[in-house]
């Protein structure tokens, strides 16, 4: 007869996650072991086994469900039908609200899905597309003129990038909210496709700056094991 599930299965199953995630972001998938992450979850190796197998699957466990979660946020947001640029200005604020809850699952995304065997991790990589091509889609339909061709992806990257690796130093009790930050974003990116035309600016000699009057804040992103 096959062990009934108690009720709070799911509940506890989903503590395991965020604090075995933690746990990777922490000290690294490859250093962590399942000893370590009973540990971190406060709970016995044993109890953790009747979870999950392995941490292997543990970490796919997190990358799916999140990955899936993220593909809910933009498909929900694309639904809304909005005007391509207020689409754009939706998903950018959308994701960020998530990020701001999601630091490690995020970091475990870019840092440790390599680890996965190759079904699994091909899984999680064409989640990871279809975000970035509803982006490009989005991006595209806004600046039909300016996101085409050759600049597409790289646009479409640059977007990315301003708020995929906010996990290394945007905090949520800093001096900028997650909130605060989509705002600026948004603003970065009208202001900056409505700016030059797609023509190279001419460039300027820098304004000469002090030293001492730059506050440099070092970056404590996780290391990569």
């Amino acid at each position: 007869m096959a062990r009934s599930r108690s009720a709070d299965y799911d509940s506890q199953r989903d503590r395991i996650l965020a604090l075995a995630v933690r746990a990777f972001a922490e000290t690294g998938y490859a250093s962590a072991t399942m000893a370590a992450l009973a540990s971190a979850c406060g709970t016995s190796k044993a109890r953790l086994y009747h979870y999950y197998p392995s941490k292997e699957a543990i970490l796919f466990d997190s990358l799916d469900r999140y990955t899936a979660r993220l593909g809910e946020i933009v498909a929900g947001v694309r639904a809304q039908r909005l005007p391509a640029r207020d689409e754009l200005h939706a998903l950018v604020r959308a994701l960020l609200v998530e990020y701001r809850h999601s630091r490690e699952y995020h970091v475990a995304l870019l840092n440790d899905v390599k680890f996965l065997d190759e079904p699994k991790r091909e899984r999680i990589r064409s989640r990871e597309r279809e975000v970035v091509e509803a982006l490009a889609d989005t991006l595209e339909r806004a600046w039909p003129r300016r996101v085409r061709g050759s600049q597409r992806k790289p646009l479409t990257m640059a977007l990315l990038g301003m708020i995929n690796f906010t996990f290394a130093w945007l905090r949520p009790d800093g001096p900028m909210s997650y909130e605060q930050y989509a705002e600026l974003v948004i603003d970065l990116w009208e202001n900056g496709l409505a700016g030059s035309g797609g023509k190279p600016s001419r460039t300027r000699p820098a304004p000469r700056v002090e030293r001492s009057t730059i506050a440099c804040a070092p970056i404590d992103a996780p290391t990569k094991h």
